[in-house]
């Protein structure tokens, strides 16, 4: 499993890795390492980072999610955007709490080109940058994100003069225990993506959530060291970034849905009345296929947003924009449905503390209200023009269906 993510082609190439090889290899990894037992941890107060940093540290050398879609300049294996998708709707199917999503998005960040010149600040220095990166993909950097915030407007970001970042990183993901975290800043040409280092000078104030499975905080900055990302003001690189993060969470509902629904049918299989497994019963049965065909509906939605943002050349720019509030939209209703199913399907215990569907509940509300509600990002996408792709197909040119493009 460790090799086939780790191995390396030769130089300069990378391992021809697929989606599914991907989602087996994180498969294999939390068969034996279950998530849920990391959440109920937390929630009962015996883990206060919010996930087991042992555990994080393996998950990201010896499995090497940070790895997937770093550069290969930076030791990466510079994976495509399907790849990533994958990985981390693997971690949402296993409720794993860790910094896995903000670990992919903050290498495939940095794996999007140089950096941008004069933004490193204090890492001016190539030996300090690279040991920032290798931290990062050694597991001993914990990674976190403010970018499932609602935009905000310009004033309220972070301000970055002269390599430094100084304000509040608001709901800092996994900001607890981060040494660094993807946001925005607002510098004195326009709003930039960065990374912020994180030290043990600043100011942490916990969020009470009711989210056990993704701890906020937010981080007050004087003067932290940053890397930009984009250049200030360069709205479409700040766009593919934006849109890689509403991608990426919307496949961790994707995946969060698709446990769901794996956990409904285990029990409908061996739970019994009237000496019949329930699932036999049209309505749990019924339940369970709506159900699995939401998941795959949003799960093609993410899949196609992220060939729509892989690609370098097509005649509408705004089809990964699109794509990516649908995706969010959808997978984010599908969790939703999924959760409250499994407590339905499960009945009288899965109304209990024991059982983890409540953990899934409260984990699906709180992602489904990131950047917005399902409802805000249909509304959203629709007005931007999402309707095109029907009409036009991607590309503008083709009569070619989004889906489609998962397939290449």
């Amino acid at each position: 499993m460790d090799e086939a993510l780790n191995s390396t082609g030769p130089a300069g190439t990378t391992p021809g890795i697929s989606p599914d090889e991907v989602r087996a290899a994180l498969r294999d990894y939390f068969a034996t390492r279950p998530g849920l037992d990391e959440v109920r941890r937390t929630r009962d107060g015996r883990q206060p980072s919010g996930f087991d940093e042992s555990s994080w540290r393996t998950l990201a050398t010896d499995v090497g999610l940070c790895s997937l879609g770093m550069s290969p300049r930076w030791g990466g294996l510079g994976l495509g955007l399907d790849c990533l998708v994958a990985a981390v709707e693997e971690c949402g199917a296993a409720l794993y709490p860790g910094p896995a999503r903000a670990a992919v998005l903050a290498a495939w960040a940095l794996g999007e080109g140089a950096l941008v010149e004069g933004g490193q600040g204090d890492l001016a220095d190539a030996d300090d940058v690279t040991e920032t990166i290798k931290g990062l993909l050694a597991g001993m950097v914990v990674p976190g994100s403010t970018l499932d915030a609602q935009v905000a407007e310009p004033q309220c970001f972070p301000l970055w003069r002269a390599g430094a970042t100084t304000g509040v990183l608001s709901a800092v993901s996994h900001g607890v225990v981060a040494g660094l975290t993807v946001t925005e800043v607002r510098t004195d040409d326009g709003i930039a993506a960065a990374l912020v280092i994180l030290d043990d000078s600043v100011d942490r104030r916990s969020r009470t959530t009711v989210d056990f499975a993704l701890p906020r905080t937010d981080v007050i900055v004087t003067g932290a060291p940053t890397l930009l990302l984009t250049e200030p003001g360069d709205d479409t690189a700040l766009q593919r970034i934006r849109d890689a993060s509403t991608l990426m969470r919307a496949a961790e509902q994707v995946g969060g849905a698709a446990g769901c629904v794996s956990s409904m049918v285990e029990y409908a299989g061996v739970r019994e009345q009237f000496g019949h497994p329930i699932g036999s019963y049209q309505a749990i049965a019924h339940r369970c296929a709506r159900t699995a065909v939401d998941v795959a509906g949003a799960r093609g939605l993410v899949t196609a947003g992220a060939a729509a943002l892989d690609r370098t050349t097509f005649a509408d720019p705004d089809t990964a924009v699109h794509l990516a509030s649908l995706a969010h939209a959808s997978a984010g209703e599908a969790y939703l449905a999924a959760s409250s199913s499994l407590i339905q399907v499960s009945g009288g215990i899965g109304f209990t503390w024991e059982h983890h569907a409540h953990l899934h509940f409260r984990h699906a509300r709180t992602l489904a209200a990131a950047g917005g509600t399902p409802a805000e990002y249909y509304d959203r996408a629709v007005v931007d023009g999402c309707l095109d792709l029907v009409t036009s197909g991607v590309g503008g040119n083709e009569a070619v269906n989004p889906i489609e493009m998962a397939s290449g």
